[in-house]
């Protein structure tokens, strides 16, 4: 049976971004992650540990730290989108969470 979904991409940084380095452990990272994706998104995946080599606003680079999150959805979701970007950017005082969307046909066969 074929379906259309919005397939929705998070990408999630761990450094904080006044001190620029990782404050909380990344057992900490993923249980605030994995609580909130939970509580405000309901069906989703999260990646393993992913390693960037990261470029901030004012030009320093460093290595960080992330996970991806994807939800799929059968509707378009701005409003939940931005309260759970607004959300976890606050929890884990970040400057910014990469969101893409995607829509395809999805085949559950």
């Amino acid at each position: 049976m074929e379906k259309l979904y919005y397939n929705y991409n998070f990408w999630i940084w761990f450094n904080d971004k006044d001190s620029k380095k990782q404050e909380l452990s990344t057992g900490e990272i993923r249980k605030i992650i994995e609580n909130l994706t939970a509580k405000m998104l309901g069906f989703w995946t999260i990646s393993d540990l992913n390693k960037w080599v990261w470029t901030y606003e004012n030009g320093e680079t460093g290595v960080e730290y992330s996970v991806n999150v994807n939800w799929k959805t059968d509707a378009r979701n701005d409003d939940i989108v931005n309260k759970f970007t607004k959300t976890l950017k606050k929890a884990l005082n970040q400057e910014s969470i990469m969101v893409s969307y995607t829509r395809e046909r999805v085949n559950f066969a």
